[in-house]
């Protein structure tokens, strides 16, 4: 039961149309009167699920209500383009989700009181469903982007050097911590690295001596970092590591935060990625930034023609 409101609340885009006192306003676009119940719905919407609302307080909530009345003004613009050019509510829509409910709680009645608890009512709610699906086939008509094989292929002839796997190390490592906090700590992590290089150069498994002796979290996996490519290691480490050969290990590497050992598992050499790979990937990416444009382009010309109080 909580899934289905969980996705009612997260599908919202704003309240729908209803007389209000001046005091509730907080804007009007093109006439129509938003509502402060109607910028709470967009805030509940751009809050992360993690979060609750009275962990967002001070300058962040002040920066999140201006994104939420820019959000909400967009949708109503939007909103109303799309009824200017004849666009209507697909009811079927709500329908659904009211069969769900009605599934769910078994009566109107107790579903008012399930909408109570987010400041909806089903009568409210049969609106926004059917706002969001007038924005819909707004998106459809005007926003999607529709790209075929064709394009994306030459976009990725072109840009072939975008689509590279970058070389890749596999490294284990052991570090051993300098403890500020002791006056001998240097010298203790010291000297409790130069024994655990003794050891291997002994012949122990690095592994074991890793779970052992390191202080980081990959000596449960016996040190094993897994492939990385650069970046991902202090810049010491890194120039290290890149520098052995498969199998070869480090000396002691010596940082202020402590000391490092690494040994170099595995090497992997740039890759050039196939089309086939990135064809799902580049599709999103390339639908994603041409969508975005074009919605900012309509918006921009929707926000010149405006009036807009607030």
């Amino acid at each position: 039961m909580k899934k289905i409101f969980l996705i009612i609340l997260l599908s919202i885009s704003l309240l729908a149309e209803k007389n209000v006192m001046p005091e509730n306003t907080v804007a009007v676009v093109n006439g129509m009167a938003l509502s402060k119940e109607d910028l709470q719905v967009q805030i509940n919407i751009l809050i992360p699920k993690s979060s609750y609302h009275a962990s967002v307080k001070g300058e962040s909530a002040k920066k999140l209500k201006v994104k939420a009345m820019k959000a909400l003004i967009n949708s109503t613009l939007l909103y109303q383009y799309a009824l200017s050019l004849g666009i209507k509510g697909d009811k079927s829509i709500m329908d659904g989700v009211y069969k769900k409910l009605i599934k769910a709680y078994h009566s109107d009645k107790a579903i008012e009181f399930e909408l109570k608890k987010i400041g909806l009512t089903l009568e409210m709610l049969k609106k926004l469903y059917m706002r969001d699906s007038v924005q819909a086939q707004l998106y459809k008509k005007e926003i999607e982007a529709k790209i075929n094989d064709k394009e994306l292929k030459e976009y990725y002839k072109k840009n072939k050097y975008k689509f590279k796997m970058p070389a890749q190390i596999r490294v284990s490592l052991i570090y051993v911590k300098n403890d500020p906090t002791d006056p001998k700590g240097r010298s203790k992590g010291k000297a409790k690295a130069e024994e655990a290089l003794k050891k291997i150069k002994e012949g122990e498994d690095f592994g074991e001596v890793a779970a052992k002796y390191s202080n980081a979290m990959s000596r449960i996996k016996g040190g094993d970092m897994g492939l990385l490519h650069r970046g991902r290691l202090n810049e010491d480490v890194e120039a290290e590591a890149y520098s052995l050969k498969k199998g070869e290990m480090s000396g002691i590497i010596e940082k202020d935060v402590g000391f490092f050992i690494v040994k170099v598992t595995d090497k992997k050499e740039p890759k050039q990625l196939s089309f086939e790979k990135i064809k799902a990937s580049l599709l999103r990416d390339l639908k994603k930034k041409r969508e975005t444009k074009k919605r900012e382009n309509l918006l921009n010309n929707l926000r010149v023609k405006a009036k807009i109080i607030k």
